[in-house]
């Protein structure tokens, strides 16, 4: 029994390191871009040592939206780029679409994060020296790597309830199979209930 309990407890420890070992593989940059393109956060090269087996990444942010008075800086982009500062173009594949330039990813307002797939030709040059991500009105949260790109969310279609089709007729009321309303099982059901009642007037009267 004792052999057993260990057993297990060692079991219950492997499963929550591998656990902790998946939550660990987020890496935090926390960095505001600002509005003026100047600002930049470097992610080294050490957190990119699995780009080859988890070539999409994933960048999550808020959203800079304080101050919209300015309508020229009412805008939101994202640029990553390898070390010697040269966009790195998925060239249509595994990412969103390009901003009209073809060297930015832009960004909606209500957006929270946006993933894009490393093409081969720039793995291993990031692998060695790291990513860097400029942009605008953009505060950078994480960076996550992935295998495959994240599932879509699916669209909120108001709940789960069917809506009954209108047909113009508000007062009338839904039918149900389980009720004697129509039909000759409704007709049988109703004559059985009379029956019963007639006998019921008959019992009380002999009792009297």
């Amino acid at each position: 029994m004792k052999k057993a309990r260990l057993l297990t407890g060692i079991a219950v420890a492997a499963t929550a390191a591998m656990a902790m070992t998946t939550m660990a593989s987020a890496y935090t940059i926390d960095k505001s871009l600002g509005k003026n393109w100047s600002l930049n956060a470097t992610i080294p090269a050490s957190e990119f040592a699995e780009l080859s087996e988890k070539p999409y990444v994933t960048i999550t942010f808020t959203v800079e939206a304080d101050d919209l008075s300015n309508e020229a800086e009412n805008y939101w982009s994202i640029k990553p780029m390898d070390s010697s500062w040269t966009f790195i173009d998925p060239n249509g594949v595994g990412g969103p679409e390009l901003a009209e330039a073809k060297d930015a990813y832009p960004v909606e307002q209500d957006a929270t994060s946006i993933t894009f797939k490393v093409p081969d030709d720039y793995i291993d040059v990031i692998k060695e020296g790291g990513m860097i991500i400029i942009g605008h009105r953009l505060h950078l949260n994480e960076m996550t790597l992935s295998a495959e790109a994240p599932a879509a969310p699916a669209p909120d279609d108001g709940g789960d309830e069917t809506q009954a089709p209108d047909n113009g007729n508000t007062d009338a009321p839904t039918p149900d199979k389980n009720t004697p309303d129509t039909g000759v099982e409704g007709v049988a059901i109703v004559a059985a209930l009379a029956i019963v009642a007639t006998g019921a007037v008959v019992v009380a009267r002999k009792r009297k």
